[in-house]
């Protein structure tokens, strides 16, 4: 399958909730967004960049581990989702814990041109409260270095029918905080679809949501669990709703604006048979990209 170099992502926005994810793979098992139907090659890889939202099904595409060619720190549980933040190279984002009497430079032989994954508990960025901080960080450790102006990635996974359906999404902080990136249920063309029941089933979530049904028995989404809430992971955002992005008067585009026509493949596809040879994984040794269906911890819904 030939492809130009620098192609669009399939969708580019924000995820920030699940019911954002949900909104998306609905929208790919439609066909309303391309599925990715295999690795991404090079030249696809520079669509990875701030807002780009990715959707595959492990059996259609092969792929079991979700590769990029970035950089990140170990992951950090965010409800329903896994964080990752950009470090600036291999050792940075997975060496081991620095000794208390360590320099603080947290990484093996580096420079010290990063920055910390965290702040002191008492400090938050400046112009960010804390809840907001917690929405687009997580929880992270000071023990790494992350690249400065870097990407966070979200990843989001559910198992249907036996078969792992994940969403990948990238972002900048910065981004996000500047109304620069819509979430899929501020956008009336995408937040009108109406999530399918399989996709709802409260088994799939470490964290399962606030649901209802409706005068047909049908389940519907109605917002993030309470201990979401309680942990300040959750701006009032929900499928139809406005998020606090939303109340701010993002500016954003269209539903026909923000999905490109991929040349990655097509939402609804036959299933390509599994790839015999194991897809190897750029990340560093032991690390995972949050996106090969590993089951969730028995934590808390809070951040760690």
């Amino acid at each position: 399958m030939s492809v130009s170099p620098g192609p669009d992502p399939p969708w580019s926005g924000w995820i920030e909730t699940t019911g954002d994810a949900l909104i998306i793979l609905e929208a790919a098992r439609r066909g309303v967004i391309p599925r990715v139907t295999r690795r991404l090659v090079d030249a696809e890889r520079k669509m990875i960049t701030s807002g780009s939202v990715f959707v595959f099904d492990e059996d259609e595409s092969g792929i079991k581990r979700w590769t990029d060619g970035f950089f990140w720190s170990p992951s950090r549980i965010l409800g329903n989702f896994l964080l990752y933040r950009e470090t600036d190279r291999r050792g940075a984002g997975h060496g081991t814990k620095r000794k208390a009497d360590d320099d603080g430079d947290g990484s093996s032989g580096g420079s010290g041109t990063g920055e910390s994954l965290s702040r002191p508990r008492k400090e938050t960025a400046p112009g960010m409260d804390r809840q907001r901080e917690r929405t687009l960080m997580g929880s992270l450790t000071n023990n790494y270095k992350f690249k400065a102006d870097g990407l966070m990635k979200k990843t989001f996974s559910l198992t249907i029918g036996g078969v792992a359906q994940h969403l990948i999404s990238y972002y900048k902080i910065s981004d996000v905080e500047a109304g620069r990136l819509r979430a899929p249920s501020t956008l009336p063309e995408l937040a009108s679809l109406d999530i399918s029941p399989s996709l709802l089933d409260k088994g799939h979530f470490r964290c399962p949501p606030k649901m209802e049904m409706d005068i047909d028995g049908v389940p519907r989404y109605r917002g993030e669990a309470d201990e979401v809430l309680a942990a300040g992971l959750d701006l009032g955002l929900g499928v139809g709703g406005s998020s606090g992005g939303a109340r701010r008067g993002l500016a954003g585009k269209s539903l026909l604006g923000d999905v490109r026509a991929s040349p990655i493949g097509p939402g609804p596809a036959k299933r390509a048979p599994r790839q015999k040879e194991k897809d190897r994984s750029e990340s560093a040794e032991g690390e995972q990209d949050g996106t090969s269906g590993e089951s969730w911890p028995a934590f808390s819904c809070d951040a760690h």
